[in-house]
């Protein structure tokens, strides 16, 4: 069925989120012709949706980064959570993430990054898998079957030799975080890199979660006594912003 107006440009806006792109590369992945898709990206770059720079490569706009802003400042979640996100990037000094499920892939809503020169950020507004990454596991562990499914009838991409890219092992690793309430990979999404991440109900969001995240260089974080310090001190964040949330009802 062909796309509407307002919804190739959504899509196009959609496209860009994942990397900047020149005009063929716009109207290819859209499917137009390149003359149509100039004029789409005409009309965005005119509302601010869309900038593009001096080599003709288009990106995200300002008007965009204007609503994220509002997002994160109006958002209750992520607002009762931002202080005991900072103070656990501060006691641990690793990079502390809090994401969402958007559809079939997994959003960085609010991030701390780890000071230290070697570290692991996501940025906020990034856009992830739901089958790789300690947060995108988790996310997906606890969707309804039949979604999972569409992840997995959507492609496992293969982003490490760790990723996990069968059904049944993805499955089997899900219940596992069901089971003991908590998601750990290793080298899963980034060579080198461990990441834990903890549930948070959202009770203003049909029972949907979010996943908070600590992340880094798995070289200071090898050892089980260190991956057990992680875990505890992101409980205890993640009961601090449950509690921090009853305030904001």
């Amino acid at each position: 069925m062909a796309l509407r107006g307002s919804e190739r440009l959504f899509t196009i806006v959609e496209k860009l989120s994942r990397e900047p792109m020149n005009l063929t590369q716009v109207a290819e992945a859209v499917d137009l012709p390149k003359s149509t898709a100039l004029r789409f990206l005409r009309d965005l770059e005119e509302a601010g949706w869309v900038a593009r720079d001096n080599s003709g490569v288009y990106s995200l706009g300002a008007t965009v980064v204007g609503l994220a802003a509002q997002y994160i400042a109006h958002n209750e979640m992520v607002a009762a959570a931002a202080p005991a996100m900072r103070d656990l990037r501060d006691k641990i000094d690793e990079t502390v993430s809090l994401s969402r499920r958007v559809g079939l892939i997994r959003v960085c809503v609010q991030e701390f990054p780890s000071k230290k020169p070697l570290r692991l950020v996501l940025g906020v507004g990034e856009r992830g898998p739901l089958h790789a990454g300690a947060s995108g596991i988790l996310l997906y562990a606890h969707m309804p079957y039949e979604e999972r499914r569409r992840v997995a009838e959507d492609g496992l991409e293969r982003y490490t030799k760790r990723t996990l890219v069968d059904f049944d092992a993805l499955e089997k690793e899900a219940e596992k975080v069901r089971q003991q309430g908590w998601s750990i990979t290793k080298g899963s999404r980034t060579e080198g890199g461990v990441a834990i991440a903890v549930p948070l109900s959202d009770p203003g969001d049909d029972g949907e979660i979010a996943a908070l995240g600590l992340f880094g260089p798995e070289l200071r974080c090898s050892t089980r006594a260190e991956q057990e310090r992680w875990l505890r001190a992101l409980l205890q964040t993640a009961e601090s912003i449950q509690t921090a949330m009853t305030s904001f009802g």
